[in-house]
């Protein structure tokens, strides 16, 4: 005598074989897009150490590059003998750490935009990879 149904527990069984089935096929195997986007993540958290090394290693250098240049300025204004070379000193360090401070203030700003622009890129790059098999409707 062949049973024709199904009890319960192969329906389920079957409904979660099945299921399962649909989701790798859906997601791309085992792993599939949970895998992507760990690795996009794992990417972008090496390159913001290393950019964010780089941040720390400028701000180092520019602190150090200040750091000397007031003690110059001090060293140089202990031999002043007037109060008027004094005042000149004064004026000529003040517009020259200006725009030594400009400048620095665009090579940090060009550090963390790369910092920002370089960690970005990955997970970026992963959604553009999740969202392509996706028909959108372009706007006119």
């Amino acid at each position: 005598m062949t049973r024709k149904t199904k009890t319960p527990v192969e329906l389920a069984t079957d409904f979660v074989t099945d299921s399962m089935e649909t989701a790798k096929a859906a997601f791309g195997g085992e792993a599939g897009s949970a895998k992507e986007g760990f690795e996009a993540f794992n990417a972008s958290t090496k390159v913001y150490q290393s950019r964010l090394a780089d941040l720390q290693a400028k701000g180092a250098e520019m602190f150090e590059a200040n750091t000397k240049a007031v003690l110059g300025f001090w060293k140089d204004a202990a031999a002043v003998k007037s109060p008027e070379a004094l005042f000149a000193l004064q004026q000529g360090f003040f517009k020259s750490q200006s725009e030594v401070a400009m400048k620095q203030f665009q090579e940090l700003n060009d550090v963390a935009t790369a910092l920002v622009r370089d960690a970005a890129a990955p997970v970026q790059d992963g959604f553009k990879k999740s969202f392509a098999a996706f028909p959108f409707t372009k706007a006119a």
